[in-house]
């Protein structure tokens, strides 16, 4: 009796779908994305995306139903997964990334700001903004060279999938020019309470090693205790993108 894709159970570390979410977890393909844990599957399926791959260890769940599977035995499991504490499912999807004007286009049919990434190195930082900006209720994210891949492995996880809830877009400068903005900067800038930047045509969000790799835009900051320096850069954009969120859904 020939066995449905439902019942493959796969117990080498070494067979190619394994080795296949191995290079994943380190490379992401073009096209691609790793999701690993059921929370990320059943956030990406909600989204619309479409899976190339579906793989559960041995005695766990999906979220949804699928005939569509593969089974791994706990150790072929393991060898696939880079977490250190993996939750039973792991799957490979078919991601397709916005262009700028798209990514443009969202955010003033929203009537948002378009949030955009500036060399927010840290991929866990990342994947923590994205989760706070679908939060928010923002559409769409730029990706300024030298950030961590919103869709890589790290700040999927961190995103919790809410990524997906978002229109993003890998950018440069030159494709924003039309857009005037803040930078988001821990002194210095406007405080927060009293800039309209609801208004803005983007909140920009630099690494928190360098700071903003543009030096004319005008800043917003978020007034903080005497003798505390700075704000992690996710907290920082908690605060702005609900501070947008309370002023326009007001």
């Amino acid at each position: 009796m020939q066995r449905k894709p439902s019942d493959q159970l796969i117990s080498s570390p070494d067979n190619e779908v394994v080795r296949r979410l191995r290079r994943l977890a380190h490379r992401r393909e073009p096209g691609f994305v790793l999701l690993e844990g059921p929370r990320v599957l059943a956030e990406a399926k909600a989204a619309g995306l479409e899976f190339d791959l579906i793989a559960v260890r041995e005695g766990d769940r999906l979220p949804f139903h699928t005939d569509s599977r593969v089974t791994l035995s706990p150790g072929a499991f393991r060898a696939a997964t880079q977490t250190v504490t993996p939750q039973g499912a792991i799957a490979i999807a078919r991601v397709q990334e916005a262009s700028p004007r798209e990514v443009i286009e969202a955010a003033r049919g929203a009537r948002w700001p378009l949030l955009v990434l500036d060399r927010v190195q840290d991929p866990g930082n990342v994947g923590a903004i994205c989760r706070t900006a679908a939060a928010a209720g923002a559409p769409a994210l730029a990706v300024l060279p030298g950030s961590a891949d919103p869709f890589g492995p790290k700040a999927v996880r961190a995103s919790a999938g809410n990524v997906f809830r978002l229109k993003v877009a890998r950018a440069q400068w030159k494709d924003l020019e039309e857009l005037d903005g803040y930078g988001a900067s821990p002194a210095g800038g406007a405080p927060l309470a009293e800039t309209p930047i609801e208004s803005a045509g983007m909140i920009v969000l630099g690494s928190e090693a360098h700071g903003l790799s543009r030096k004319d835009l005008k800043l917003v900051t978020v007034p903080l205790t005497e003798g505390v320096e700075s704000l992690n850069v996710a907290a920082a954009a908690a605060l702005i993108l609900f501070e947008i969120r309370r002023r326009t859904s007001g």
